[in-house]
């Protein structure tokens, strides 16, 4: 859920977006749709005074007539000919069926004929024309019924009283007290009975002509004030929740291909342990400085030295620190972990490594004079470049100098001469590495270093490159013990104005004061006005205090 909710709270512009898409599109298709109207005509259906329509067996109505039967009827192609002809309409007959539904209200004797057209008058008088030609369809077939059974009954009452005037005759011409005219007599009596009901059954017939209907239009079909199709209600809704589904889909899917680290999650995803973490919040970048060691930053640092120096043990130890990506994250976890590190242990050393990029310097209030670059090249002993920042004064610091050097023409016999001299007199060495994106320097730095941690800042880090940097150390031997993931931290532009603070706060204990003072208060010198170094020293020893 963490990863949705994520993908949310990033992409909920994406979400909104797309949902506002979405309800747009359903208004503008809802304002521009074919609009339907539907009207619908009641008819009340009796049975027929033929009797011919009886209930079928098992039937789902139970009045005396099937009304399933008869909306069947309604929806035939006789009856839609004789609407077709009642509205005056030219049209197919089986598109006209197709506008035509039927429905029978529950507990009812009553046919809801209903009727679609593009406007409210055709759709009023085509459910009123269906209504109409079924109860004329009905009627007609009524009357041909009757009519044909009238016609029967007739022909049999002619037969009958043909056969009643024979029998009369018959009964004449036999003696009174003859069997066989009493048997006649009792004929002719049936006879006359059979007559008088058959002539009964014919004047019922005639008296149903009269109204042979078998229902009757209850409801008039009206034109309807609103269009059935498109429902508002259902079309606009619709677009809104599709929206959001559609927007919520491609949000996760879009988030799920931006490959910026923006947390430790996705840090552990690659199998990358995460060292430390500050707040990651927008509005919440941390201060490119030495922090102060009572803070939530300078806490978090005291911690990671402490994980440091448990997890690698006694002994003195190279640490390469550098980043997945260019940025000054790499020089504030450097000078604040090296910072931490001289705090609790003694012989800490921080070389800025990145020539081009550091600016551990600045952020910790030192002279950028003669560093790495100058002992690489020989001119100036590793002592003498040594420098302490007033917030961390037991952390030495090595500039990157002034020698000119590029970083692709570091020498890697000159590098691990260096360091294996660091080694031997520092308990820990932290050096400042350019980006390993870079493919530069660090390369030379990596292979004497013992272990390495990789600085990802948000969000300009991508999975993509922490990975690459994992593996190009491992292949240069340093191993990578873990992450830092921060935010890119700010500048505060107090660097140089705090260079005086710390060059006359500098404690004076771990080296010779010539050579601590050449490098801690010697001011900045031009390799090329002549000025030597022992002048340089000598000058920076009177304004020492207490020299």
């Amino acid at each position: 859920m963490a990863d949705y909710t994520g993908a949310l709270r990033r992409r909920w512009w994406l979400v909104v977006a797309v949902a506002l898409i979405a309800t747009l599109g359903a208004v503008g298709y809802f304002r521009t749709a074919h609009k339907v109207y539907t009207a619908t005509a009641s008819v009340y259906v009796t049975a027929p005074s033929s009797g011919t329509a009886g209930q079928v067996a098992n039937s789902r109505t139970t009045s005396t007539v099937n009304l399933d039967t008869e909306a069947q009827v309604v929806q035939s192609a006789t009856v839609a000919q004789a609407a077709e002809k009642l509205m005056h309409s030219t049209g197919s007959v089986q598109r006209l069926l197709h506008r035509v539904s039927v429905t029978v209200p529950a507990n009812s004797q009553v046919l809801a004929i209903s009727c679609e057209a593009s406007t409210p008058d055709g759709a009023a008088s085509c459910a009123q024309a269906f209504a109409q030609a079924y109860l004329n369809y009905s009627s007609n077939s009524t009357t041909t019924s009757i009519k044909s059974q009238i016609t029967t009954l007739q022909s049999n009452t002619s037969t009958m009283q043909s056969d009643s005037a024979k029998l009369k005759v018959a009964i004449a011409s036999l003696p009174a007290n003859s069997p066989q005219r009493a048997s006649d007599n009792e004929q002719l009596t049936s006879d006359e009975n059979q007559l008088s009901t058959l002539n009964g059954q014919i004047a019922t017939l005639t008296a149903n002509l009269a109204d042979p209907a078998g229902g009757s239009i209850i409801s008039d079909a009206t034109a309807p004030l609103t269009a059935t199709s498109p429902k508002a209600l259902l079309i606009i809704p619709s677009g809104v929740l599709g929206g959001l589904l559609i927007g919520l889909v491609l949000a996760y899917l879009v988030d799920r291909r931006d490959r910026r680290i923006r947390g430790p999650r996705d840090i552990t995803r690659l199998n990358v342990p995460v060292l430390m973490s500050l707040p990651l919040r927008k509005k919440v970048a941390p201060e490119l400085a030495i922090a102060d060691h009572r803070s939530p930053t300078g806490r978090s640092f005291a911690e990671l030295a402490h994980m440091l120096t448990a997890s690698l043990g006694a002994g003195s130890h190279v640490i390469l620190v550098t980043g997945s990506a260019p940025g000054h994250g790499a020089s504030m976890v450097a000078a604040n972990l090296a910072a931490a590190l001289s705090r609790h242990q003694p012989d800490v050393t921080l070389v800025c490594g990145d020539l081009e990029g550091s600016v551990i310097p600045k952020l910790a209030g030192v002279r950028s004079g003669r560093g790495l670059t100058d002992v690489l090249a020989g001119d100036v002993p590793a002592e003498a470049v040594g420098r302490h920042p007033a917030a961390a004064p037991r952390l030495t610091v090595i500039t990157p100098g002034t020698a000119g050097t590029e970083a692709e023409d570091l020498r890697q016999d000159a590098v691990e001469q260096l360091l294996n001299s660091l080694r031997a007199e520092n308990r820990w060495v932290v050096i400042e590495a350019s980006p390993v994106t870079s493919g530069r320097d660090v390369y030379t730095l990596a292979l004497t270093a013992d272990a390495a941690i990789l600085v990802a800042e948000t969000p300009r880090a991508h999975s993509v490159q922490v990975l690459d940097s994992v593996e190009h150390l491992d292949k240069m031997g340093a191993t990578v013990l873990g992450a830092v993931l921060l935010r890119s931290p700010r500048s505060t532009g107090r660097g140089r104005a705090s260079i005086v603070a710390a060059e006359g706060k500098v404690q004076l204990e771990r080296r010779p004061a010539a050579a601590l003072t050449a490098g801690d208060t010697a001011p900045e010198t031009d390799p090329e006005a002549g000025v030597s170094d022992r002048s340089a020293v000598e000058e920076a020893s009177r304004s020492v205090p207490g020299r």
